[in-house]
């Protein structure tokens, strides 16, 4: 017996709804790989099979048979997807609520982006490092995704050949566990290799209005990063939030976190040198110091009325509490102790504190920074920023 056919407009229901991408894979499907002619290459997928019997895919659902032509049971996928999810050997997998889930998280992704106007873009930057070893998932879906929810912009990759953005890749640097001086001249001239000639040709295009920064990598390095973006735009940071295991910011819900900033007992306004503790998730202690410090007069950054912590930066707003506060330090400090040559860093943070110390510090005003590490419980000093 001939299958039934399918409604037009329940046709055009599911093509529009899936932006005409398989909504697994993410094919599009309206042209050639090879020949880029334009070609009809999706094929419409019941989730629940059109016939009520053991042998249509998922067909023993109770789901009506006069609903399983209609665009909320149908899925737009590519052949291979197709025929993948129909085998008997997918069937315990790909199961009718399965394809149902991802289907609805899809489609409600492409109405959010097609919703948001043109000037919405954000380039996206991503700077992938390990930290003693480890890494994070950093891709550009899960960037992509990041910059929709949370900010309501659509991601533009425009700066490569393949339109995949600023990646900064770190990863085949050797010795990153022990981190030496060649390790962070390495990564520097890497950082400085891919923003220099990428987004300075960007930046001659006017291409570049908005940046969403996506890092992971030591700390020292998310600093220099921070320091080499360029005022001429915007910027957002994101983070990977541990509560969440998410780049997304999540919602704040409460007003944003507050910090205050404790100034050394008396003042040393002829002081050359000074040190910054910046304890927002964790808390470095005095006598944690490197001996060349201990007596140098002392700032420190906090969480107001809460113990640092992991999770202290959950919100973009308390992001921008402690940047307000980062900025108002390093200009007390710029105003009242002019000869302030070196500002040593010692932080306990999360990434994107560790990309703001960077952006907001200031080459033409404030001290040079320089930026501590943390190998084996003692802190040693890895690179400079001046």
């Amino acid at each position: 017996m001939a299958r039934k056919s399918i409604p037009e407009v329940e046709r055009l229901k599911v093509w529009v709804r899936a932006g005409g991408r398989c909504e697994l894979c993410g094919t599009y499907l309206l042209e050639g790989k090879l020949t880029y002619q334009d070609f009809t290459l999706g094929e419409l997928a019941h989730i629940v099979g059109q016939e009520a019997t053991a042998k249509s895919p998922r067909g023993m659902d109770p789901l009506p048979k006069e609903e399983r032509d209609l665009a909320d049971n149908l899925m737009l996928l590519c052949r291979g997807e197709h025929n993948e999810i129909d085998r008997k050997g997918s069937l315990d997998v790909m199961t009718g609520e399965r394809l149902r889930h991802i289907k609805r998280d899809r489609e409600e992704w492409i109405r959010r982006v097609t919703a948001l106007k043109p000037e919405a873009g954000t380039v996206v930057i991503r700077l992938i490092g390990q930290v003693r070893g480890q890494e994070v998932e950093l891709t550009k879906p899960t960037a992509a995704d990041a910059v929709i929810r949370s900010e309501e912009r659509f991601p533009e990759f425009p700066l490569s050949l393949h339109g995949d953005g600023f990646e900064v890749d770190l990863r085949r640097f050797p010795h990153e566990k022990t981190a030496g001086p060649a390790y962070w001249e390495q990564c520097k001239q890497q950082i400085d290799r891919v923003l220099e000639h990428k987004l300075a040709e960007a930046l001659r295009e006017d291409s570049v209005h908005h940046v969403s920064v996506f890092a992971f990598a030591r700390l020292p390095l998310l600093v220099y990063f921070g320091s080499r973006l360029d005022d001429t735009f915007t910027v957002s940071i994101y983070q990977r939030h541990r509560s969440t295991e998410s780049w997304c910011w999540p919602d704040p819900g409460d007003a944003p976190r507050r910090f205050v900033t404790e100034a050394p007992h008396t003042s040393h306004p002829d002081a050359r040198e000074a040190v910054l503790l910046l304890n927002i998730s964790g808390s470095i202690q005095a006598a944690e110091l490197p001996e060349q410090l201990a007596s140098l007069p002392r700032w420190t950054i906090r969480p107001q009325d809460i113990t640092p912590s992991v999770d202290v930066i959950n919100s973009a707003s308390t992001l921008d509490e402690f940047t307000s506060v980062l900025r108002q330090l390093l200009s007390e400090l710029e105003a009242s102790h002019k000869g302030m040559q070196r500002l040593h860093v010692l932080a306990a943070v999360p990434v994107s504190a560790a990309v703001t110390l960077g952006r907001v510090h200031d080459a033409n005003v404030h001290p040079t920074l320089v930026i501590y590490d943390r190998t084996d419980n003692q802190y040693t000093t890895a690179l400079e920023i001046s």
